[in-house]
């Protein structure tokens, strides 16, 4: 489990932090590759955001109306850039994070990206649960993740803040990695201390 600074210092602390962090960490080609292909995917099939919306009410990877849709990006051959490319649960974060997309694909189109972790860090200010939700998915697993992001995600949405999906995909695809490199990134983003990249 994280142990995290804010459990130290007042939540209204944690909000209103002066520090803003840069968005300074570079997208994988695959991630960005595979936006666009969802993106441009939808513009030409109607029903491909109703499927993704549909996949969510599953594990992710298991309704078989999304295969067509993602299933190609799952393998070996169109993941040279992919990172954690031998990861077993690759297939996992990346139907996860269509089914995620699909939930706002039509909501913020023009709009600025904004990393997860500082998009719940602008909430936060709004509401005194935020803090608390956060913690609470930075210790989540793989099989908690999905339906944790879910309502992180529309709430995110719902105060017309648009996501960097390619830099979520990406932590997604290593968020298992032993030495939790993406979990302690987003605590640097949300509590306001300075962030490197996730390695």
């Amino acid at each position: 489990m994280i142990t995290c600074a804010a459990q130290r210092a007042p939540p209204s602390a944690a909000c209103s932090s002066p520090f803003a962090p840069e968005k300074t960490m570079i997208n994988s080609t695959f991630s960005e590759s595979f936006f666009k292909y969802l993106q441009k995917r939808s513009e030409s099939d109607t029903s491909a955001v109703g499927k993704l919306r549909r996949s969510l009410m599953f594990d992710p990877g298991t309704d078989c109306r999304a295969f067509p849709l993602v299933e190609r990006w799952t393998s070996d051959g169109s993941n040279s850039d992919c990172p954690s490319k031998d990861n077993p649960g690759r297939r996992h974060a990346i139907y996860l994070a269509a089914g995620l997309w699909s939930l706002t694909s039509r909501q913020n189109k023009g709009k600025s990206t904004t990393l997860f972790p500082e998009a719940m860090r602008r909430i936060c200010k709004k509401s005194g649960s935020i803090e608390k939700r956060f913690t609470t998915l930075l210790d989540a697993n793989m099989d908690e993740l999905g339906w944790r992001l879910r309502s992180a995600v529309q709430l995110v949405s719902s105060e017309g803040i648009a996501l960097d999906w390619p830099k979520l995909l990406d932590d997604l695809l290593r968020w298992q990695h032993p030495k939790r490199p993406v979990q302690i990134q987003w605590a640097r983003h949300f509590w306001g201390e300075p962030v490197e990249t996730a390695t």
